[in-house]
C-alpha cells in the first residue's frame, strides 16, 4: 500500500499560473527523484508531441523526470533568450523553436555536432530541407555550419479545402461556367482563383466565410506573406537569381544579390492579394486570425478554405475533435504548385546543467519508432524518413503521406532565417503588410520602406 501511494505521490501534476511580460505561463512538473529536465514548448503546438515522448521516456529510464514550462507561440523566443542571457543561473534544459526563430536563438543553445558524433546519430535520417530551414547555423566567426537543433516534426503550409464542397459536381459545373477554370484546388494556378473561389462560396451561400489566412502581425504574417509573395517570386528571375528558394538563411524575401526582394511590383501584387483573401474572414479590427484560429476556426464548418498547415490534417479528420468537417477535408499545394516549409526543433539550453540527459532524450524523441508512435498517437507528421517510410506503408495513411513526400519537395515559400529575423525584419515587414491589409496605407511606400529598413539593419 505504501509503495502504491509513493508511486501516486511521484505523478502528481502541479499546475501553476503566472503572469509574465502579460502573458499566461503554465508549468506542469512530473516530480521524482534524479534528474529532472525543464522543457520550453508552446501550447496547442508541439507541447502533445514532447509530453507523449516525455511520459513514454519516463516509463524506460525512472530517474529521469520533466518539468514543462508551456507558454505561447508569440512568447517563446523572448522567453528562451531572456532565461540563456542571465547565464549559468538559467534552469532551462531543452527550448523549441520554428524555423523563423532558429538564427535569433543559435547564440542561445548549444551546438550538437560533437553529441551527434560521438553517439553515432543518423543525422542523415532527418528530412535535408527543415533541418537547413531551422536546424541548422552558419557560425561565421568559425566559418562553420552548426546544428543546434533536431526537427521533431514536420508541418507545411498548404491549401486546407473542403471535400464535400469542391468534389460537389454541381458547384464544379457552375464555377467552371462562371469563371472558367476547375473548381478543384489541385488544379488552380493562381492566386485569383482562389480569391474567385471566396467569392463563389460566399456569394452563393455555400459558407459564411472563404479562406482562413492568418494575419497576426506579431508573427503570423512573416509565414503569410512569403506563401503568398513566392507565386511572383518563382516568376521572377531578377529576384530568385535562377534559384527555387533564394540563398539559405535569407530564401525568398531576399534576392541573390542579398537586396530585399519584396519592395516592387510583385510584393505589391502580393499584399493586394492578401488584403483581398482577408475580406474573406472576420475583419482584423474585429478579430486577429493567429496561429490557434487556423484550427478553431476552420472546424466550425463555416469556411470554405483554410491556409494552414499540413500537421492539422488528422485533427480536423478526426470525428472527436471537429466533428462538422471530418472526413470532408482534402489537401492541395499552393495554387501553382508549391508549399512553405514548418516544423517545430528541438535543442539543449547553452547553459543546461544536464546537457547529456537532454541529448540522449532527443536522441530517444527522434528515433524512427518513436516518431512513428508518436505520430500514431496524435502527433504532427515525422520529419524523419525512416519513420514516414513506416507510416507510408500503412495503407490508411498511404494518400495523405503521398501528398506530404510531393510537399516537402516543393517547399520554398520560406521567410529568412537570420538571426535577427525575429528582432529586426519580421516586426517590420508584419507591419507594412498589417497596415496594407487593414487599409491604413498604400503598399508601394509601406513596402519601400520597409525594405529600406532591413538593409539598415543588415548592416548595422
Amino acid at each position: 500500500m505504501k509503495k502504491a501511494i509513493s508511486k501516486l505521490m511521484a505523478s502528481l501534476i502541479a499546475l501553476l499560473v503566472i503572469i509574465a511580460a502579460g502573458a499566461s505561463v503554465y508549468f506542469y512538473t512530473a516530480r521524482g527523484r534524479g534528474v529532472t529536465l525543464t522543457v520550453v514548448v508552446v501550447g496547442g503546438w508541439n507541447q502533445q508531441t514532447v509530453e507523449m515522448a516525455a511520459q513514454q521516456y519516463e516509463k524506460l529510464n525512472p530517474n529521469v523526470h520533466f518539468n514543462f514550462v508551456v507558454t505561447t507561440f508569440s512568447n517563446v523566443e523572448e522567453k528562451e533568450i531572456v532565461a540563456e542571457s542571465q547565464g549559468n543561473s538559467s534552469s532551462y534544459d531543452i527550448f523549441t523553436w520554428s524555423p523563423t526563430m532558429s538564427g535569433a536563438l543559435a547564440p542561445y543553445v548549444y551546438p550538437l555536432n560533437s553529441l551527434i558524433n560521438s553517439s553515432h546519430y543518423n543525422v542523415s535520417d532527418l528530412s535535408p530541407a527543415l533541418l537547413s530551414f531551422g536546424g541548422e547555423y552558419y557560425n561565421q566567426s568559425t566559418g562553420k555550419t552548426e546544428i543546434i537543433g533536431l526537427p521533431i516534426d514536420t508541418s507545411l503550409l498548404v491549401l486546407f479545402y473542403r471535400t464535400d464542397i469542391f468534389d460537389n459536381a454541381t458547384y464544379a459545373k457552375e464555377f467552371q461556367t462562371e469563371y472558367g477554370v476547375p473548381f478543384n484546388p489541385n488544379d488552380w494556378t493562381n492566386w485569383t482563383e482562389v480569391i474567385w473561389a471566396d467569392k463563389f462560396v460566399t456569394s452563393h451561400n455555400i459558407t459564411k466565410y472563404g479562406m482562413i489566412i492568418d494575419d497576426n502581425v506579431a508573427h503570423g504574417l512573416i509565414d503569410t506573406f512569403p506563401a503568398v509573395f513566392y507565386w511572383w517570386y518563382a516568376r521572377n528571375s531578377t529576384l530568385n537569381g535562377g534559384t527555387k528558394g533564394g540563398l539559405p538563411g535569407y530564401n525568398v524575401l531576399f534576392t541573390r544579390s542579398l537586396q530585399p526582394s519584396f519592395a516592387g511590383p510583385d510584393g505589391v501584387e502580393a499584399v493586394d492579394t492578401i488584403k483581398e483573401l482577408v475580406s474573406y474572414e472576420p475583419s482584423p479590427d474585429v478579430l486577429t486570425v493567429d496561429y490557434s484560429h487556423l484550427q478553431s476556426l476552420f472546424g466550425t464548418g463555416e469556411y470554405a478554405m483554410d491556409l494552414a498547415w499540413s500537421g492539422f490534417y488528422d485533427n480536423f479528420n478526426n470525428p472527436s475533435e471537429y466533428p462538422v468537417i471530418a472526413g470532408k477535408v482534402g489537401m492541395a499545394l499552393l495554387p501553382g504548385g508549391y508549399s512553405e516549409a514548418g516544423g517545430s526543433f528541438l535543442g539543449i539550453a547553452k547553459y543546461s546543467k544536464h546537457k547529456a540527459q537532454a541529448w540522449a532524450f532527443l536522441e530517444f524523441l527522434t528515433s524512427d519508432k518513436e516518431a512513428a508512435k508518436l505520430y500514431y498517437e496524435g502527433g504532427f507528421p515525422p520529419s524523419e524518413l525512416g519513420a514516414i517510410s513506416i507510416i507510408s506503408s500503412n495503407a490508411t495513411h498511404a494518400a495523405e503521406f503521398g501528398f506530404y513526400v510531393k510537399a516537402v519537395s516543393t517547399a520554398y515559400a520560406n521567410p529568412p532565417t537570420l538571426p535577427i529575423t525575429s528582432t529586426k525584419l519580421m516586426p517590420v515587414i508584419n507591419n507594412a503588410v498589417y497596415q496594407c491589409i487593414t487599409g491604413k496605407g498604400q503598399p508601394y511606400p509601406l513596402l519601400a520602406q520597409a525594405a529600406s529598413q532591413w538593409e539598415q539593419a543588415m548592416q548595422s
